[in-house]
């Protein structure tokens, strides 16, 4: 069984703020370090609940957030994003996909860093409904065919996350800054929490056969509403349909449908003919600048295990 990992890092655990997710930060280099505890936690875990392979996809920014050198030497891994044969590259041969450290969706009152997808939008819909990025990403992967079996991140990521996916495991990650600065209570949180991420992970793949692809049926209506109507301006060079800060276009299916999107957030229609070089050139480039050329880390006073 070959089980895939797929990474963000706003869900970890032993991460409370921001910049801790900003990469080329001090502090980003310690929420590397909780992120690559979290993610060998879920490998083991899947490993252990019966996988035969497991693949590792980093998706925050522009990949390369795990710490290659701390990673299960068992797993490959894969990082930034592609155009072919899908924006998360080969997902074919995946018998079951795992999200680690998830957020919210664009728009959450009070939630730790939501958005969905890209940073520039207030809220993101399809067919009037409001969603998150695992449903966006899910229903995306969904058309493919494959299944997502489990998700951690704060609660009420968690939540947004289930509503569309109930079948799937689940672990809540706490985004205090006292569950991370409290010495001993602290280390023992973050023990315990790992040792969750592990056990369910088991048992998303153990229970594999339940899980199930999620799918939206077509035609879809993609709606992107930016922050301000300047930035939708500056992204929306396919001149897709325009009210205000408001994107709208239509779609046969989620891939046809996520395919517009990546050209509204990632390819200006300029730069859509060398999407591939370009894409190529990023993950070049980031996999050398955040391996061998990141800061020190700085754990603001949290505890380390």
């Amino acid at each position: 069984m070959h089980v895939a990992v797929f990474a963000d890092i706003e869900g970890s655990f032993g991460i409370w703020r921001m910049r801790q997710c900003h990469m080329g930060t001090p502090q980003w280099q310690y929420g590397r370090m909780c992120l690559t505890e979290d993610v060998n936690a879920v490998i083991q875990g899947a490993f252990d609940g019966g996988a035969d392979r497991v693949t590792v996809k980093d998706n925050h920014e522009v990949g390369y957030n795990i710490l290659l050198d701390k990673l299960d030497r068992r797993v490959s891994y894969v990082g930034g994003h592609h155009s072919r044969p899908t924006f998360f590259g080969d997902v074919y041969d995946y018998d079951l996909i795992l999200f680690v450290a998830i957020h919210a969706a664009s728009g959450t009152p009070d939630a730790f860093f939501p958005h969905t997808h890209y940073g520039v939008f207030s809220e993101v819909r399809i067919n009037s409904k409001p969603v998150c990025e695992v449903e966006l990403y899910g229903a995306y992967l969904g058309d493919f065919g494959k299944s997502i079996g489990f998700f951690s991140g704060e609660d009420i990521a968690v939540e947004q996350a289930s509503r569309s996916l109930p079948w799937a495991e689940s672990v809540v990650v706490d985004k205090r800054k006292s569950a991370y600065t409290s010495g001993k209570d602290s280390i023992k949180y973050l023990r315990a929490g790992r040792v969750s991420l592990h056990d369910t992970a088991a048992q998303a793949v153990q229970n594999v056969n339940s899980m199930q692809p999620f799918i939206i049926d077509g035609p879809l209506h993609f709606e992107a509403i930016f922050r301000n109507e300047k930035l939708a301006e500056r992204f929306n060079t396919w001149n897709f349909t325009q009210n205000g800060p408001l994107v709208e276009w239509d779609a046969v299916n989620m891939i046809d449908g996520f395919d517009k999107f990546n050209q509204l957030t990632f390819f200006y229609k300029k730069m859509y003919p060398f999407r591939r070089q370009y894409l190529f050139f990023m993950r070049s480039f980031y996999r050398v600048k955040n391996t061998y050329f990141a800061p020190a880390p700085n754990s603001e006073c949290a505890v380390s295990i």
